[in-house]
């Protein structure tokens, strides 16, 4: 991922490592040690001087980029590898997918402390491999899976708007 504001380049790695490089100098800024198995997608949120990051062992963790301290961490968000992650542009929520074929919506601004799994989107009869927050409209987004479909859904709906398929 890219800052909006700094020369950062935030990069989730196999080691199950994130890094911040800046990539005017060449230089690693931070290292962080997230987990035993691969972090497959990791993503700033940069209103909070957060990152989020998913791995292998199906947490999500966000960690503050300044303090380098573990803000908050879902033990089992999903029941298989995660594969990407999604910051909404403007509300304190996340979208993640995994192999498990469910896409799920979270909100890292839960008043109890936590990040609150607010809505599960099901409807993909394989992987799911991305998800993002359609620019034009943040209330839509959209999944790619590997059953050869996008799908096309709302925040508030539990069945997908489109399905595109090929």
């Amino acid at each position: 991922d890219m800052h909006p504001s700094e020369s950062w380049t935030l990069t989730a790695l196999y080691s199950g490592n994130v890094m911040i490089w800046d990539y005017e100098s060449g230089s690693s800024v931070k290292s962080f040690e997230i987990s035993e198995l691969p972090v497959r997608c990791a993503k700033f949120i940069a209103r909070k001087h957060w990152f989020v990051a998913a791995s292998d062992d199906m947490r999500l963790r966000i960690y503050n980029y300044n303090t380098m301290e573990k803000v908050h961490e879902v033990d089992q968000a999903h029941n298989d590898y995660i594969r990407y992650v999604e910051v909404h542009p403007t509300l304190p929520y996340v979208l993640s997918c995994s192999d498990d074929m469910i896409v799920k919506l979270w909100n890292y601004e839960h008043a109890a402390g936590g990040m609150e799994c607010m809505q599960i989107f099901e409807g993909h009869s394989h992987y799911v491999m991305q998800v993002k927050f359609n620019p034009k409209d943040t209330n839509t987004f959209a999944s790619a899976s590997l059953d050869r479909t996008i799908k096309v859904w709302g925040l508030n709906s539990a069945t997908p708007h489109y399905t595109l398929e090929g």
